[in-house]
């Protein structure tokens, strides 16, 4: 009972938090996406979970205007959070969050995303996200995102904010006497720590500095920012040997920083060390490529994802421009690209090339039951039958459940089997075609000429 109410009363304060975010604080949120449902949960939140009556949301689904959004509205309100998309126009949003980040430094950014490899998110974060927002996400988990992104929940958290604000303001001595309350609040805080760092390294004692600094990084393993403030602080002072241990801690924590390769390199250079400094820019010019490669890659599909109804050739040769971007980076996330190809191949009657790149697909993921159907309805588009069947059994047996994803799926591969001497199996696909829609009157039709040839 008294843990509900504890639940309860934390998320009246997340409320009360965004509530004095919106309408004391003039707090405004732009959200730069195209995913209606998630636009759809946050004006609800707002206007109605809330009751917040002012207009305090807008929308922007180009990039190429964020800037100029948050430039407007920064004009009229004085704080602005952001939500963004992590892909957007099939676009990694990485770049935007630098250019926002080095543009409107006090402008929060919170990335909306699904499923995504961790070392992506470290790198997003290290460049200027704040918080992150896992896609679907419930109302209160909604606000509670919110609340901690805008303003530190608790004593602590306001302390440490005091705390920052005070070195910003050149008031060091001050700041000190704060962080000293913060770490008898919480010892070994690896916030109050950092804080503590820059306001001694800003009076000048270094060594006093590296010390919190440290603690900071021992305390908290995967906490990047110690390590970026112990990096520069070498750096300040000349020691590139120790800058560059730092960096090399930085980059196996956060390996896709470019920028940071380059920066290793640099010091190789200077200390004589050609050999390391020539590998670690091929390294960043690789990363480099392989970023601009998938954009480029990006925004092919794109265009074919236009010509895909009208012009499946233009489609065609666009969603290959997709793939050949990538060139040996191809991954299971490019699959998709690999079946709107073999779809486009097969609306030009270009069956046999369609398998040939379904063939290379399961190259790369040779358990994936949707090539095999779709390998299967290629070779049955061209009378192939006996090829037919046997991709369709194999789709089959990677997934049994298959028929069941959708009726027409069901429906497809019950003619397959139809036609390729699969009696048994077609009967059964029939039949779960016509139990996930009783009125499915072409699966009914084919399952009773199946019943008149037996």
């Amino acid at each position: 009972m008294a843990s509900n109410i504890n639940l309860k009363l934390k998320q009246k304060q997340y409320e009360s938090t965004v509530v004095e975010f919106i309408s004391e604080k003039k707090g405004y949120f732009l959200v730069v996406s195209d995913d209606q449902n998630f636009i759809s949960l946050l004006r609800n939140t707002v206007a109605k979970h809330l009751a917040i009556a002012t207009d305090a949301l807008s929308v922007v689904t180009n990039t190429d205007y964020i800037i100029k959004s948050i430039r407007d509205v920064s004009m009229r309100k004085k704080n602005v959070l952001v939500f963004m998309e992590r892909m957007l126009e099939g676009r990694d949003t990485g770049i935007l969050v630098r250019q926002v980040k080095n543009a409107y430094s006090d402008v929060k950014i919170i990335i909306l995303t699904g499923e995504t490899e961790r070392q992506r998110l470290v790198l997003l974060h290290e460049i200027g996200a704040d918080n992150f927002i896992s896609k679907p996400i419930s109302v209160n988990t909604l606000i509670e995102k919110i609340a901690f992104t805008i303003k530190p929940q608790g004593k602590l958290g306001q302390l440490i904010d005091t705390a920052r604000a005070m070195v910003q303001q050149g008031s060091h001595e001050s700041a000190l006497k704060v962080c000293r309350k913060i770490l008898e609040l919480k010892p070994n805080s690896a916030a109050g720590l950092l804080v503590m760092g820059d306001a001694y390294q800003a009076l000048g004692k270094m060594d006093r500095a590296r010390e919190c600094f440290e603690e900071a990084s021992r305390n908290a393993d995967l906490y990047l920012e110690p390590l970026k403030k112990l990096a520069d602080l070498n750096k300040l002072i000349g020691d590139n040997e120790a800058q560059l241990g730092y960096l090399e801690k930085l980059d196996r924590l956060s390996p896709l920083n470019v920028e940071r390769k380059v920066d290793m390199g640099e010091i190789h250079v200077e200390m004589g060390n050609q050999e390391r400094a020539e590998e670690l820019f091929e390294l960043a010019v690789t990363q480099a490529t392989r970023e601009a490669m998938a954009y480029i890659g990006d925004i092919s599909e794109r265009i074919a994802s236009i010509y895909s109804e009208r012009d499946p050739e233009r489609a065609e040769r666009f969603l290959r421009k997709a793939l050949d971007a990538k060139g040996d980076m191809l991954d299971r996330g490019d699959l998709g690209t690999f079946n709107r190809l073999g779809i486009a191949l097969r609306k030009q009657g270009k069956w046999r090339d369609a398998t040939i790149e379904y063939q290379k697909a399961l190259r790369i993921a040779p358990d994936d039951e949707n090539l095999y159907y779709n390998m299967s309805m290629a070779f049955a588009e061209g009378k192939e039958f006996r090829d037919a069947r046997s991709n369709m059994l194999k789709a089959m047996t990677i997934n049994p459940d298959l028929p069941r994803r959708d009726k027409t799926i069901a429906f497809n591969m019950g003619l397959v089997f139809m036609r390729a001497g699969g009696r048994d199996y077609a009967e059964r696909c029939l039949q779960v075609a016509l139990e996930l829609d009783p009125d499915f009157e072409l699966a009914r039709q084919a399952l009773e000429r199946l019943g008149q040839s037996s």
